[in-house]
């Protein structure tokens, strides 16, 4: 039986529920499939006899989160694994995240296979309860749906039968680039603007102390470690170490971490218009 270690992170959920969509790909053949996200999966013993490596990541601010990157950079060599890489969004502008992925993944001695950019329902919200791309479908609305994920379960399937059958090509890498939604004027926005210009259009997260029951999950949850909590037992936000990516508000559950989704909401919007070819696309 081969074996496959999926790895996520994931944020609003999103690359999570493809992480198991893929799993369950894998387990139809037969396969001995873990799913795991990368704070669970430290261990070395995680990482022997792996078969295939599938990695997915969200895309912030066009980007790979900061706190993947810095997660893959910690993960070992490996050895006779193949590798299969995804990134989610929302339909907005997003660099080459399956390139730089994979790139990522053959320096840890991964033979990379293909790679996704996979749409998803942007996470900013309406309200507590709705986000934007739950109601538009500019935004990501019905996303994935069934031909884009028969698309992907084609591709895996092809991939692991290569590998059960020891008759796998060689796959360049470069092709991953033409993973991206960037239009002329999102060209020259990439060059002109920085991740941290990107990201500080956003609204910054809000606490209201009434409703904090003094958990303190967002504390262990922040991959920035942009939240501390105060000598008066109140929860204090670092904005210089907060990366806007709102995973403390995704998993407050007494709403008393928020934000702005109104002013989040509008430069999305702006930018999604300059997005071209911003659909799920699958490179093997």
């Amino acid at each position: 039986m081969k074996n496959a270690l999926i790895l996520y992170y994931s944020c609003s959920g999103n690359t999570k529920a493809i992480a198991e969509y893929t799993g369950s790909v894998l387990k139809d053949r037969k396969w001995n499939v873990k799913i795991s996200n990368f704070d669970s999966c430290k261990t070395r013993n995680n990482f022997t006899d792996i078969d295939l490596l599938i990695v997915g990541v969200p895309v912030h601010y066009w980007e790979m989160p900061e706190a993947a990157l810095r997660m893959l950079r910690n993960l070992p060599s490996f050895q006779n694994t193949y590798g299969f890489v995804f990134s989610t969004f929302g339909k907005c502008v997003c660099n080459s995240v399956p390139f730089h992925l994979a790139k990522k993944l053959r320096a840890k001695n991964i033979n990379v296979l293909g790679g996704a950019q996979i749409v998803m329902p942007h996470s900013a919200h309406i309200d507590e309860n709705t986000r934007v791309g739950d109601i538009d479908i500019l935004l990501g609305k019905g996303e994935p749906n069934e031909e884009n994920l028969k698309n992907i379960k084609s591709v895996l399937f092809n991939i692991s039968e290569k590998i059960e059958n020891n008759n796998v090509n060689s796959f360049d890498i470069k092709k991953l680039k033409n993973l991206h939604t960037r239009g002329f004027t999102a060209n020259i926005m990439n060059v002109l603007m920085t991740t941290n210009m990107r990201r500080g259009v956003m609204p910054d997260i809000l606490y209201d102390k009434s409703k904090c029951n003094q958990c303190k999950k967002c504390i262990s949850i922040c991959d920035y470690q942009a939240i501390e909590f105060s000598d008066d037992n109140l929860i204090v936000i670092n904005k210089k170490r907060c990366k806007r990516c709102y995973k403390c508000i995704e998993n407050c559950n007494t709403n008393s971490l928020y934000t702005k989704w109104d002013q989040a909401i509008r430069p999305t919007r702006s930018i999604q218009k300059f997005a071209k070819n911003n659909e799920t696309r699958v490179i093997k």
